[in-house]
């Protein structure tokens, strides 16, 4: 089944199917419990590259908006994307331990992350009960249930957060400390990002006191350096923007590793600064890692 739920009853009868398929022991909690990143903010990087992965109405600029904020004291995380909405397979998949809903090549985009469907579960080192909404799908994970972490439990969104036609996760932050790690992650998104995306065009970062939208314009093929002109810009007091030249590569075959079962093929993608007039800036860059690693310092003059 890959269909989306056309009516409520529908969507609560396929989650219903879920909560009978999942709720056997807990086992599958366990296994979570055990693999769960270290890293508390690694479910960021999930939820980006999930946007990236989504499908999208041909109308539509793919968005991800991630907010931190709080209420009453309560800290709250949020994503919204406006995807076109989760299939039965791709809510199946998210309640599942060891499944993705990627398949496993970069034409298919296949995650650069994710592992053995544990990435999203990387919500529950800094949340005990995450809201899900998706078209007609609406329910929580409340890890303090039985086997809360896999079982989704039919309930509505919070309607002063839900926005229409987006996929939203919200999560109830455990403590402050788990506030001020995700807000120190969130700062330290870079715009340079997009360059390394497929779909997603636009993200926009809003914590207390800061609002950034990152943006990515493919505004050519560039004949004379055989690559896309592609312009980022970051609109948030002001808008400032810069210009690459992007060039990817597929590499193909990779051997088996059991971390990223059927990934058989990884994208090395290239991107150099140009000025407005398409000749090349020399200037360190760093190395990503789907996010930004280091700057190491190497400098590329010509391509």
């Amino acid at each position: 089944m890959d269909s989306i739920a056309t009516t409520k009853a529908e969507a609560d009868a396929h989650l219903e199917t879920l909560r009978q398929k999942r709720g056997v022991g807990r086992g599958q909690q366990e296994d979570v419990s055990d693999q769960l990143y270290k890293a508390s903010t690694h479910f960021i990087l999930e939820l980006i590259q999930n946007a990236d992965d989504n499908q999208y109405g041909s109308e539509i600029v793919p968005s991800l908006r991630l907010a931190l904020y709080k209420n009453e004291g309560q800290g709250y995380f949020r994503s919204d994307c406006n995807e076109v909405g989760f299939t039965f397979k791709q809510l199946d998949a998210l309640t599942r331990v060891g499944q993705s809903t990627k398949t496993a090549s970069i034409n298919d985009s296949k995650s650069y992350i994710g592992e053995k469907g544990i990435g999203f579960k990387s919500v529950f080192k800094v949340a005990d009960v995450v809201h899900v909404a998706s078209g007609l799908y609406e329910f929580k994970f409340d890890r303090n249930t039985r086997i809360g972490m896999v079982l989704p439990i039919t309930s509505q969104f919070p309607a002063t957060d839900r926005v229409v036609d987006h996929t939203q996760f919200l999560l109830e932050l455990k403590s402050q400390r788990d506030y001020d790690i995700i807000k120190k992650e969130l700062n330290s998104i870079e715009p340079d990002l997009l360059l390394f995306l497929r779909n997603l065009h636009q993200v926009h970062i809003s914590t207390y006191g800061s609002n950034k939208v990152y943006q990515r314009k493919t505004t050519k093929f560039d004949a004379r350096y055989k690559g896309e002109a592609v312009e980022i810009s970051v609109q948030s007091d002001d808008i400032t923007s810069k210009e690459f030249i992007v060039h990817r590569h597929v590499v193909e075959k990779l051997p088996p590793e059991p971390q990223r079962e059927g990934v058989i093929s990884s994208e090395v993608v290239l991107a150099f600064t140009v000025d407005s007039e398409a000749n090349p800036v020399a200037n360190t860059q760093k190395v990503f890692a789907f996010l930004p690693v280091d700057d190491f310092g190497f400098r590329v003059s010509d391509l």
